[in-house]
């Protein structure tokens, strides 16, 4: 008799819900941010053409450009993704000719050509268009994986004496944003 007692009340035991479970939340926030992409930019080594000091204007008052020393050249962007434009700077202020701020100077460090600066300007045909002035920013828009940049450069004559012989080069950084 002993035996049939147990079993039903080891089932009672058995057969009691279990207890109930505490319960939480959680807030789950996630931020970031995408950036542009980029483009490779290859850097630009170019040389004038060799231009006669005496095509220059004589006059020391006066200032004039050199068109034999025209020199068309592209700032060429390839391998271009997730970008639709891009922010370039050219120079900083300390790469103006001092006495034309609108003018790249002369950075030949040996036998520099005087009273001699390089004009920039956004196109490839030099007759037109604006300058890029050093420190200076221009807007391109990207549509596909290569962008050309379109630039000149020339010689230029400053007021306040007489182009002689003479090396005449000048080096800056563009900085490019990406959009």
């Amino acid at each position: 008799m002993r035996t049939v007692f147990l079993l039903p009340m080891m089932l009672l035991v058995c057969a009691l819900p279990a207890r109930a479970q505490s319960t939480g939340t959680s807030n789950v926030a996630l931020t970031g941010q995408i950036q542009p992409g980029t483009c490779t930019v290859a850097a630009v080594n170019e040389r004038f053409p060799t231009v006669m000091a005496n095509t220059f204007n004589n006059n020391p008052a006066s200032e004039n450009s050199n068109s034999a020393s025209w020199l068309p050249f592209n700032l060429t962007l390839t391998g271009c993704a997730g970008v639709t434009g891009a922010t370039l700077v050219f120079g900083t202020a300390a790469d103006a000719e001092p006495s034309r701020a609108s003018m790249f100077r002369n950075k030949a460090t040996a036998d520099a050509a005087p009273y001699a600066a390089i004009w920039l300007r956004p196109t490839t045909d030099c007759a037109t268009g604006g300058t890029i002035a050093p420190a200076s920013t221009r807007n391109e828009t990207i549509s596909g994986s290569t962008h050309q940049v379109p630039l000149c450069a020339l010689y230029v004559k400053l007021a306040g004496g007489v182009v002689t012989r003479g090396a005449i080069s000048t080096s800056f950084t563009v900085t490019i944003t990406y959009r």
